[in-house]
Formats: C-alpha cells, structure tokens, sequence
C-alpha cells in the first residue's frame, strides 16, 4: 500500500455545509443533507417559518453576521444544546443595522465613537431574513458537488468557534485561537502544526494570493529559512509537477474583495482575483438583489476555479497523487444556515491566553459575550479527496479544524505531543483511504479550471452594497482615464489616480489590511529592502502592496539558500 507523504489544506470563507452541499443528490443516505427533507426557521418577529430551500444565488444583498454573539443567536441553545433556530432572525437584525459592534479597552471610547460616525446607511434593508435559508443549487457548486460524491465527504465537520474567520483558522493553523471568539488584529505566538512538523524533520509550505491570514503567525515568516517556504498560489501547480510537494501544502484563497469608489463607480483599475467565496467578496445592492442574473465570473465562480485547479494539477501527476491526501474545507459558515447543531461538551484547547493576546485586550477588542471553547461552530463543507478513497464515501464522525493539526501529526509526527487539548480530541481523517490502490476513475474537471470566454464582461454589477459610509466621492470628482486590460472595464480608473482613502472596503478585509501594515513594519524592521520603495497609494490596495513585496523577499531568500 503506497504511503501518504503530501496533505495538501485548502481552506475557503465562509459558507456552510448546508449552503453549498444540502441539496447535492448524494448516493449514500447516511449523507445528512437537505434534499427531501423539510427543515426550516421562525421569521422575523413571530413572522411565518421560512423553510430551507435550493434558492441562492451567487451574491447577497448584505453580508451575514457571524460575530460570537451572532452566531450564538444562530445556534439559539436551549439548555445548553444548540438548536439552530435564529438563523433568519439573525440575518435580519444584521440588514437592520441593528447589531453594531461595541468595543471595550483603553481605546474602546474612541473606537466606539469612530464607529458612529461611519456607520452610514441609515436604517439598513429590511424583509432579507429569510436568504439565510437559501442555499445553492448543485449547479452553482459543479466542482464541490462533484468531489463530494466521487470521494469523501465529513458531514459532522464543524468550525472550531462559533465565531469569525480568524479564531477559526488559527485553530487550523495551532488547534487554538488564544481564547479569541472575534478577529483580533495582532502577533500570534501560539506553537503551530508546521513548527511541529519542523521538530520532527517534516517539511512544510504556504501558497498565497493576497495577504494571506497565516501572516497572523510571525513565526511562520520572521526568518529567511521560513520565509522561503512562502509561495504565490499560481506556482502549486509547478510544484507538483516537479515532485517537489512537501509533507504539508497549505493554501489560502485570495481575500481582497471588489474595489470600487465610495459611491461604486467607477471601477478601479485593477482585476477582481479574490476567489475566497467569502459572502462580502459577492454583494449586489438590494435594489439589484431579486433581479439579478450572473454575467461572466464573479468571486463566487473562481473559488469553484480554484478548487478545480488544485484538483487537476494533482491529477495530472498520478505518482504524485497516489501519495498525497487533499481536503478542500471552509473557516466558518459565514452566518448561513445549517440544520445540525453543533456538538458541546467538546475538550477546550487549554492553556492560559498569552501574553500579546492579554496586553491587546487591555487596549482595544470587540466585546462579546463570555465563552469556554467547549461548543463548536455551525457545520461547514469539508471533502477528502485521494485515488484511495472510494467514491461516495460518507464520514460522519464529529471533528472541528484541528483534525488537521491531529492528522498530520499521526502521520508525520506521531511521537510529538497535541498543541493542545482540542488537538488531542479531534479525530484524524486520513483513516478515509480505505482502498489498497488507487482508483483509475477520477473525475475529470479540467473544463472548469480555467477562466470561462465570459471572464471579460464588465463585473460592474458586483457593488460592496452594505459598506457605502454616508459620506461618498462624488463620481465627477474621481479622475477617469480609459485603461484597457483584461478583466477590466474600459472605463476603469486608474488605482494611483484615485484619491488615498477614497474606496470602499468590507469591514471583514480592514483586518487583513492592519496585518500587512504590521508585516509591513516588520520587514522594514528587520532590513527587507523590498518593503523600503513601496508605492504609495489608497490604503484599500495596501495589502496587495506588502504582498508584492514579501513575495519578492521571498524568493531573494530562496536564491540565496
């Protein structure tokens, strides 16, 4: 039996298993979807149930909550036990406006103050509630869909918080988040899977596009030899090719959503990349909501590429896919609806918070409700794919993101103890490859690993409907200038020529921002002269800048080893 010596992780935003696989024709009944069964929500205010339904589409009018207290008013526990009950309610109180968020510390005062001066948008939207119950058509998730039936999927796979996107991927990353519920902007020192794997002679890699979350552990970059084990994203494919895949591949999405001016026109003059499925990488005005139809690719859509290209370029190498073990999984649900709830009572990580994570909370975080770890988030996709496992294969054993620190532990590392106690409990999934050889009929998704011929309509009708501060540029007062390029309109301005400032950015991706500025001072702190000449430029493309120059840096440090 040929051994496994490559896990490959690619990680996307912000969907749930219901969402994107509820209603997927599976063949196996234990697959605990949606399709012939009826689940639903109470409405708004004592309003009609609303019922689960293969309605969505591949935008939203408004992003969903998934704050900590948010989710929790999802899952609506009663004694203790989640029950999945205030998705709608939940939803609707976000498009109200109804839920700022509230912030304590030293600087709470001022952030509080600041957040009341750019919350614009008045009284919000309003009836929307029920979209949390929309999931997508097979049609709209061809790739997923179609691994999630030729291989395994993990219908008990559940986020490690019921929180945001950071906490939940650090948990990835070190089967903790440092006690945090909430995206908190900061170093964190927590010991990692790839540090582990380091201690036992087990190499790793990142692939990257756009100021990757795993910068969020200086101690994965602040070394030339680390440093160097950084890759942009559109070289995996080289990678293995060459048989040059380590133990562990981890990849991350392209984060930065849509850029567009205060008032959403005109469009900058860069191409949308982001393919993260992130809900606020897809959001139409809700005037455009009901009416709208798909026209070329979307954020949506080339998640579903990207997916499709890691898949193919494993299966164009058959020695090298023989030996490695892919999963293809989600952060957190993203505030959309899922009909399991989540199992408590499970193991905390353990461990007293650190020293940065207590210092940081004595100056600015997001207040929210106490919490202990011992509950999981809502279900989210997570799909296992080799030659070695059969098609249709249905794993309903419970586990959270820090099976992946526990999978490749027992197979590169199996003398090292857990990070954590999570780590400890969380079930390892490599036990999936039941078949002695590997299968000779895999899918074949290559049509959909490459661009459609539609990629070059304009992506105008994509607006960031529910980020517009009250007080907007003015689209006479933003210079234009045609600048043909592909992806690009042809009445695209410029990004050197649109005012600092001047763009409008999803709350979720200011985060990613404040992480290049402090990867930023950091390189310059420690002599990287790629981040000495930085342009200048609106602070929105600022992660795209430091991007450019860590990728730079990276490859100076590859040469030099």
């Amino acid at each position: 039996m040929t051994e496994i010596a490559h896990v490959v992780v690619l990680m996307l935003e912000n969907r749930s298993f219901d969402h994107l696989l509820g209603y997927v024709p599976h063949p196996d009944p234990a697959f605990d979807g949606l399709l012939g069964r009826e689940h639903s929500n109470p409405g708004w205010r004592r309003g009609p149930a609303v019922a689960a339904s293969p309605t969505a589409k591949p935008v939203l009018p408004v992003g969903p909550d998934h704050a900590h207290d948010a989710v929790m008013l999802q899952l609506a526990p009663r004694g203790g036990q989640p029950t999945n009950q205030g998705f709608v309610r939940s939803y609707e109180r976000k498009a109200r406006n109804l839920d700022p968020p509230v912030f304590g510390g030293l600087f709470g005062p001022l952030a509080n103050f600041a957040r009341g001066l750019l919350a614009g948008g008045g009284s919000g939207v309003r009836g929307r509630g029920p979209l949390a119950m929309a999931c997508q058509p097979p049609e709209n998730v061809p790739v997923l869909a179609r691994l999630a039936t030729e291989f395994a999927v993990c219908t008990r796979w559940f986020c490690s918080v019921p929180g945001e996107t950071w906490p939940n991927r650090n948990f990835a990353h070190a089967a903790t988040s440092d006690g945090q519920t909430q995206i908190e902007v900061r170093p964190y020192t927590n010991r990692t899977i790839f540090e582990l794997l380091e201690s036992a002679g087990a190499d790793w890699r990142i692939f990257y596009d756009d100021t990757p979350q795993a910068w969020a552990f200086p101690a994965l970059w602040d070394t030339p030899e680390r440093h160097a084990k950084w890759f942009p994203v559109d070289r995996f494919a080289s990678h293995v090719a060459a048989g040059e895949l380590t133990a562990y591949t981890f990849i991350e999405p392209n984060h930065r959503p849509p850029l567009h001016t205060l008032d959403h026109a005109p469009v900058i003059g860069a191409p949308d990349r982001s393919d993260s499925q992130h809900p606020e990488n897809n959001l139409v005005s809700d005037a455009a909501y009901d009416d709208f139809r798909l026209s070329g690719e979307s954020d949506f859509t080339r998640a579903e590429r990207l997916i499709a290209t890691i898949y193919e370029a494993l299966r164009a190498r058959p020695g090298v896919f023989a030996k490695t073990l892919l999963l293809i999984t989600y952060d957190e649900h993203g505030g959309l609806y899922d009909h399991v709830p989540p199992p408590a009572g499970v193991p905390s990580p353990g461990g007293a918070v650190s020293m940065v994570g207590r210092a940081q909370r004595t100056l600015l975080y997001r207040k929210s409700a106490a919490f202990d770890f011992t509950m999981l988030g809502p279900r989210v996709p997570a799909v296992v794919v080799s030659p070695r496992i059969r098609a249709g294969a249905v794993d309903s054993r419970a586990r959270d993101h820090a099976s992946i620190p526990a999978t490749l532990r027992a197979l590169f590392a199996p003398d090292k103890e857990p990070l954590t106690a999570r780590d400890r409990w969380s079930p390892p999934f490599h036990g999936l490859l039941t078949l002695a050889e590997g299968r000779t009929d895999l899918p074949d998704l290559s049509e959909y690993a490459t661009a459609p011929a539609a990629r070059n309509a304009a992506p105008a009708q994509t607006v960031l409907a529910d980020t517009v501060p009250a007080e907007k540029v003015p689209a006479e007062k933003v210079p234009a200038e045609n600048v043909p390029a592909e992806n690009v309109p042809a009445d695209a301005v410029p990004a050197e020529k649109v005012p600092a400032g001047r763009l409008a950015v999803p709350g979720y991706y200011e985060a990613f921002l404040a992480l290049a500025g402090q990867v930023q001072e950091h390189l310059a702190a420690v002599g990287e002269p790629e981040v000495a000449g930085l342009p200048a430029g609106p602070e929105a493309l600022r992660g795209t800048r430091v991007t450019q120059a860590f990728t730079a840096a990276a490859d100076r440090h590859r040469r030099s080893r």
